[in-house]
């Protein structure tokens, strides 16, 4: 049965990595969502199931938290986290397949058209798009942002890409497939990256004393 495990896992511990009692609601309410609609529900693809879409917005919280505490400036988190849970929907069997990030998109754009009105419709497609691609640089087609809106959505793209991959460090059986910390695109997430083996045994610690 598919649940959230954010709320089983250590209080104290997630406060210290800057996720606090609002967004671990938040958090459940996004899964909540997922298992709604049903986004990996009949997934049979190794390592992409929903609970990997959770460590990936818990990831995304936590890079965009330890950004912020540096100075830096996010706009449009709220996106960022949706693109988090919804960005492998459209993954098929191929794990090497780049076009996963494409039908996902259009799968979310399906999904939450009448949620969302058209320029953050545009955000999500482009962060989804993106985040499966080997090129870092967001392609902003013919969407109409101004300069201060494409950085954030660059940043947003970056903080996506580095979440979803410290989630590959949990790999241990194909070591190609690992994060690889000198590929990362933040300086947050490179210091991460160190804590990355003990979150997920925090979180994978949630699961079995769940059951």
């Amino acid at each position: 049965m598919e649940k959230s495990y954010i709320k089983r896992m250590e209080l104290k511990y997630l406060y210290d990595i800057g996720i606090n009692k609002n967004q671990i609601d938040l958090i459940d309410n996004l899964v909540k969502e997922g298992i709604a609609k049903k986004l990996y529900t009949n997934s049979t693809i190794p390592y992409h199931s929903l609970y990997h879409a959770e460590r990936v917005v818990i990831y995304s919280l936590w890079i965009s938290h330890d950004l912020e505490e540096e100075g830096n400036k996010i706009a449009n988190k709220d996106l960022l986290l949706k693109a988090a849970l919804y960005h492998d929907c459209g993954r098929t069997w191929n794990p090497f397949a780049e076009n996963h990030g494409i039908s996902g998109a259009k799968k979310t754009r399906a999904l939450l058209k009448e949620e969302l009105d058209e320029k953050s419709l545009n955000i999500l497609e482009l962060l989804i798009e993106t985040h499966a691609q080997k090129e870092n640089k967001v392609n902003f087609k013919n969407y109409e942002f101004n300069t201060q809106e494409k950085e954030n959505i660059q940043l947003l793209s970056d903080i996506l890409k580095d979440a979803d991959a410290l989630d590959r460090n949990r790999i241990k059986l194909f070591s190609f497939a690992r994060c690889k910390e000198e590929y990362l695109r933040t300086p947050v997430a490179k210091k991460i990256y160190l804590k990355s083996d003990e979150f997920y045994a925090k979180y994978m610690h949630a699961v079995k004393t769940s059951k």
